[in-house]
Order: C-alpha cells, then structure tokens, then sequence
C-alpha cells in the first residue's frame, strides 16, 4: 500500500550522517601513535562511533523489512519499535559523551573518567568465562580496575560522595550523582522534552504495555513509517547537538563543520536548545 515518506526529513539525515562520518573520520586521521593522549579522546572518538552505528541502524530500519515467508510478503512492515530502541540508545550514548567532559575542571573530567572506566571493567570481571581466552579477559579486567581504584579513592570528588554512593561505585555502579533528567538539562537538551520522550523511548526497550500496544494498532505502513520518523527527527536533534560538541573539542572536526556550507546550516537548524523549546511548553492561560 502506497504511503508518503518525509523525503526532505531522509535527505537532511542523509547530510548529516555524512558530515559525522568525515568529522569522526577526521580527527581519528589526525592520531599520533608516539603522543601522550589522555584516554578521554579515545572514549570520545570510540563513543562517537557507536552513535554514528546507531543512528545509521535506525535509518535503515526506517525501511520495509525485506523478510518473508508463507504468510507474509518482502517489504510488508517497518520496525518502528527497534527505531525507538535505538533513539534511546542514541540519546544515552550523546549524553555519556557530554557527562565526561562536563563539569567545568580537568580534576572533575578525569575522575569521571576513571569511573566509567572502573565500572567497565568491573563489569567484564563479573561475567562468566567457560573458555581460556574469557578467563585471560575476565583477569585482566580485575587487574585493571585494581589498577584505577586508588585514583578513584584519592580523588576528592570521591571524598564528597556519601558513604552508600561509595559503596555503589566499589561495586561497578557508575550511575552515582545524577540522573539521566540531569545529564540532559547539562547538555542543553530541555527538561520536560527529555522527561516526556525518555520514558516513552524506555517503554519500547522494557516492552512497557504502550509499546506493545502500538505494536498492536500500528498495522498499515504508513502508520509504522510515521511513528519511525518522529524517532528519527530526535536522531537529527542529536546529529545537530553532536556535531557542535565534537567540534569543540577537536580542531579537524571543527574544520569540517566549518567548511560544511549547507550541511552547517542544518546542523545548527536541527541543534535546538532548551531556550528554543521553551514555546512548546508553556503553561496554558
């Protein structure tokens, strides 16, 4: 059955996607193997990599599945659902990259740093290892959380956590502090916006009775593409917001930008601010 597609929506994602690729690209050609490099401009480059993935994921879902069998034929249902599942990783993802740089001092940064990486390897070491290479990876995960724990308890960010948040953080849980509501505000993303679409996205990864309920009723392809693409204009959101923090903190990233022309118009059309929702949200007289 015949349905309209956002086609200036696709495009401008298509632009986008396309000018992450070469500022990511860029700053990663720029690596020197014999420099000192803080450990955060890994994280940063290999997180940005992760939500380029994402988002092209969530692209290609945005097309008719081309399964079939008997009873159903190729290109016959979009997943939207999965669309929604991989929003919410996009947006967590842009948020862990801002969270890590946030905070307004080197001292802060790095402790957040070690933290997330702390928790990481805690993690891995609490997996089980039925081979010997899972083992070798299990051991040096515990080595190298060994390794950060001192720096984690000396800092004095530590030292202003209270006793429970210090036991937490032992543990593996890097979560202590904030909240996703807060890393959001801290990014410029507006809070009832964030508030109101999180939970949404959420309930599609829990499998929350609304999200199995419009599996149920979206039936035509129109319907499935239409909830798709309301995912994919957060997507550009966060193409916009990324694009502005990725090149402020690297120089060849930020050459790209500046030399996007047109691209660079709608990436700052798609960054919105909290300050530019605020319309949206206004009590009613």
């Amino acid at each position: 059955m015949p349905y309209e597609r956002m086609e200036e929506l696709e495009r401008e994602f298509g632009l986008l996607i396309s000018l992450m690729a070469e500022m990511i690209t860029a700053q990663a050609m720029q690596h020197d193997p014999t420099a000192p490099i803080p450990g955060w401009m890994f994280s940063q480059h290999n997180l940005a990599k992760k939500l380029f993935r994402q988002m092209c994921s969530a692209r290609s879902l945005l097309e008719p599945s081309p399964f079939q069998n008997q009873n159903i034929p190729p290109r016959s249902f979009i997943d939207h659902s999965s669309v929604a599942v991989l929003t919410r990783s996009s947006l967590e993802n842009y948020l862990v990259m801002t969270w890590l740089l946030s905070g307004g001092n080197k001292s802060l940064q790095e402790f957040r740093h070690n933290v997330w990486e702390y928790c990481g390897w805690k993690k891995r070491s609490k997996m089980a290892a039925t081979t010997d290479d899972a083992r070798a990876a299990r051991e040096t995960a515990e080595e190298d959380a060994a390794a950060l724990w001192p720096l984690i308890q000396n800092s004095l960010h530590f030292q202003n956590y209270a006793e429970p948040q210090r036991e937490r953080v032992r543990k593996g849980d890097w979560g202590v502090g904030w909240h996703w509501n807060d890393l959001a505000v801290d990014a410029g993303l507006h809070k009832t916006f964030f508030t109101s679409i999180y939970p949404f996205l959420s309930g599609h990864v829990h499998s929350d009775f609304i999200g199995a309920l419009q599996n149920g009723q979206a039936i035509t392809l129109e319907d499935q593409y239409m909830l798709g693409s309301g995912n994919l204009q957060v997507i550009l959101m966060l193409a916009g917001h990324f694009a502005h923090h990725y090149a402020s903190l690297f120089p060849p990233a930020k050459n790209v930008l500046f030399h996007a022309g047109e691209i660079r118009e709608i990436a700052e059309k798609w960054n919105f601010r909290a300050d530019d929702m605020d319309f949206l949200y206004r009590p009613r007289e």
